[in-house]
């Protein structure tokens, strides 16, 4: 399938990296997009996880150093997006625990998803998040997209 991977909040990387080496990127025409802050502040409307801090940005870089058709991006979603983001993606994993932000993402590269292409909302079947569900449901009923809740709390949309 056509498109390259995008994951908006991939924190320290772990699962862009699993994917990666399963998927033999290495041996691909695909290139994998990851964004995220990597630092947190009071004032943010997420939450922070126990590895935010002014490193992760070049510990995560140096987990994906020598790949090339890795590209780590710090900045803010969706405004990075402006900056660097593929034409065609094939799969969009959005894991951002901030309701606003994951529709500006969905709003920036819904169309950018391929017909058959994958979309991951990380944390759409939690009550803690309920906001993203209720924000994400009116994005996808707008589009005739249907949201499939997957046992793990995600939701999954095939284009």
């Amino acid at each position: 399938m056509a498109g390259d991977f995008v994951e908006c909040g991939c924190y320290k990387g772990t699962s862009a990296r699993i994917i990666h080496d399963y998927v033999d990127f290495g041996n691909s025409d695909k290139h994998y997009y990851l964004y995220d802050l990597f630092v947190h502040t009071p004032e943010m409307p997420h939450h922070a996880h126990e590895e935010h801090g002014e490193d992760l940005y070049d510990r995560v870089r140096d987990r994906f150093s020598g790949l090339e058709r890795v590209h780590v991006t710090q900045g803010s979603l969706p405004d990075v997006l402006q900056e660097v983001a593929p034409e065609n993606i094939s799969l969009l994993h959005i894991d951002l625990n901030n309701a606003a932000a994951e529709i500006g993402v969905l709003r920036h590269l819904f169309d950018r998803v391929v017909p058959g292409g994958s979309i991951v909302l990380d944390d759409y079947g939690w009550q803690f998040y309920r906001e993203q569900k209720e924000v994400e449901d009116s994005f996808f009923a707008e589009r005739d997209c249907s949201i499939l809740e997957l046992p793990t709390g995600q939701g999954l949309v095939i284009k």
